[in-house]
C-alpha cells in the first residue's frame, strides 16, 4: 500500500508519513511546525532601497548610465530576495545544533509548507502548533 503524495517536485516530497527534502527526511509525527521566511530580503531591502533614493536624489550629477545601473541591479535585487526563501523544519527531535532548512523558490516552499500541514492534519494534529512565519504573505 503506498503512502498517499501530498507534494513532490524540486527536491521536495510530503507523503503521510514523511517531510523528505534534499538534504534529509524529517517523520512529521515528530515536526511541531514548518515556517517559510525571506531572510534574503533583511540584507538586500534597505541597500538597495537606499541605493536607488540616491541614483534619484543626485541624479542631476551622475550620468544615465549610472543611475541605471544603480537603479536596475538594486530593483533586481529586491526582486531576487522576494523570490526566495527559507523553509525551516522545527522539530523537539532535533538538537540545538543541528538547524533543519531548506533554500529555495519561495512559491515552491509555500507548496511544501502547506503539504506539511495538510498532512498533519489528515493526521489527526497530535496537539501540534502550526505557525505562519511567512512576511508578506498573499
Amino acid at each position: 500500500m503506498s503512502a498517499h503524495v501530498y507534494y513532490r517536485g524540486g527536491g521536495f516530497e510530503v507523503n503521510e508519513a514523511l517531510l523528505k527534502t534534499p538534504r534529509k527526511s524529517y517523520a512529521l509525527e515528530r515536526i511541531e511546525y514548518v515556517s517559510v521566511t525571506r531572510p534574503l530580503l533583511l540584507f538586500t531591502g534597505p541597500p538597495a532601497i537606499g541605493l536607488i533614493g540616491f541614483a534619484l536624489s543626485f541624479w542631476r550629477y551622475l550620468h544615465w548610465g549610472e543611475i541605471l545601473s544603480l537603479a536596475g541591479l538594486s530593483a533586481a535585487a529586491l526582486i531576487l530576495a522576494t523570490r526566495v526563501g527559507t523553509l525551516r523544519v522545527h522539530s523537539l527531535a532535533l538538537r540545538d545544533d543541528e538547524v533543519a532548512q531548506s533554500f529555495g523558490p519561495i512559491d515552491r516552499l509555500r507548496a511544501v509548507r502547506g503539504a506539511v500541514e495538510a498532512a498533519m492534519a489528515r493526521r489527526g494534529g497530535n496537539g501540534l502548533v502550526l505557525e505562519q512565519f511567512d512576511e508578506g504573505a498573499s
